[in-house]
């Protein structure tokens, strides 16, 4: 099929129907689950997805005993699909926003460096402003949330910005820089020192980021420039919940982001320790797909972000 058939058959025969049932396929990697998600039949589900990859002249998704497998062919369309739903799902929001007053939806993906201080001041505000807003907030790594941003799954994502390999099709807002720290229990021996290096903790238990985060890779790099061995008495950990409770009932040493720690520090629950970890100060910020893409109510919380971005620069 030329580009110009292919392009007339789908902006002319295409329908809504056809978006979901790629997009429900993708997701479910199953017949079986697409079609009790689309309250269809199994043999409609089939009978459609040969229909599109008949119409398309590609093969969208391998079958095998375990399921659906998207080829690459199917990676693309079910990508496009995802975006033109979320596109819509914002349409409804923003037409229902102008009728009821302020309201829709704002699905956040969020990093360790923003769930835990610039996102729950950015939510209060919003909600003083638009309590009919709801969020959603999913919290993972850098490499699980990227691609549910891309689809138009997530609406942003916060966290720290990523010094390499950002993408031309994303946009990266800054809103202020994040020094990292030490923290252990408060009292724990080594808060009672005065002065710390690296080399002092190199055999100490340590609570990390996970080895395939940007935090962990700059903090091993400090251990190097130190001249310091890596530790190998670790606990990888992106949990905060998991993490707090475990600095305050074990002696493990941790790093924190400096606006992360600084409550519990003031609470009195830890320490942090005078050590200096050079270079670990990056950019916290927003990921976007595009400008004026936000619907309504994730524009409004993105506009927080940069107030509240604003307080904590001072």
């Amino acid at each position: 099929m030329t580009s110009t058939r292919l392009e007339r058959w789908i902006t002319r025969k295409f329908r809504l129907r056809h978006l979901e049932l790629i997009a429900e396929l993708y997701d479910c990697r199953s017949i079986l689950k697409a079609s009790r998600r689309l309250s269809l039949t199994q043999p409609t589900v089939t009978k459609a997805l040969q229909d599109v990859e008949s119409t398309l002249a590609v093969r969208l998704f391998e079958r095998s005993n375990r399921g659906l497998e998207p080829t690459p062919y199917g990676e693309i369309f079910a990508r496009h699909a995802k975006i033109v739903l979320s596109q819509l799902r914002h349409a409804a929001e923003e037409l229902e926003g102008l009728r009821a007053g302020y309201s829709g939806r704002v699905t956040v993906g969020t990093l360790l460096a923003a769930s835990a201080s610039i996102l729950p001041d950015a939510i209060a505000l919003l909600k003083k402003q638009r309590p009919g807003v709801a969020i959603s907030v999913v919290v993972g790594t850098y490499d699980i949330l990227m691609p549910s941003l891309l689809v138009g799954d997530l609406d942003m994502v916060l966290g720290r910005l990523p010094e390499e390999g950002r993408s031309r099709s994303l946009v990266y807002e800054e809103f202020y820089a994040e020094p990292i720290c030490v923290v252990t229990r408060r009292a724990h021996p080594l808060a009672r020192k005065r002065r710390l290096s690296l080399r002092d903790l190199a055999n100490e238990a340590w609570l990390l980021p996970l080895p395939e985060t940007a935090l962990r890779r700059q903090i091993e790099r400090a251990f190097l420039e130190a001249g310091a061995p890596l530790p190998r008495n670790v606990i990888e950990s992106v949990s905060i919940l998991t993490n707090r409770a475990l600095l305050r009932k074990s002696d493990c040493v941790g790093v924190m982001p400096y606006h992360v720690a600084i409550d519990d520090v003031e609470q009195r629950l830890l320490a942090i320790l005078p050590v200096k970890l050079k270079s670990i100060e990056s950019p916290v910020g927003a990921i976007l797909r595009a400008p004026g893409t936000l619907p309504p109510a994730a524009a409004a919380l993105l506009e927080c972000l940069r107030l509240v971005g604003k307080e904590v620069r001072r």
